[in-house]
């Protein structure tokens, strides 16, 4: 069977069960879930989540102070309607 993590094509063995009723095995190879790097990864995640935020904050005329990532969040709050209040007055 092949895993979709690693692209390896690996023996059966190394694959556990997802539903051992039904028997349908993981995608991912017993190497590729070890859960000592997903908690490493987990927390590399949240880090850079985290540094993130912190780097894109906005300070917006209209007095408010929010965080956006893509284009979208900024143009959801000039669209609000606590930023058209502010600004028209």
């Amino acid at each position: 069977m092949e895993c979709t993590k690693c692209k390896k094509k690996l023996e059966l063995n190394l694959f556990s069960y997802k539903d051992v009723e039904t028997k349908i095995y993981y995608l991912y190879c017993d190497i590729c879930r070890n859960k000592q790097d997903n908690i490493k990864k987990k927390e590399y995640e949240k880090k850079s989540y985290n540094e993130k935020k912190k780097n894109n904050i906005i300070n917006c005329i209209c007095g408010k102070n929010y965080i956006a990532f893509r284009n979208y969040h900024i143009i959801r709050h000039e669209n609000s309607s606590c930023h058209i209040k502010n600004v028209t007055r």
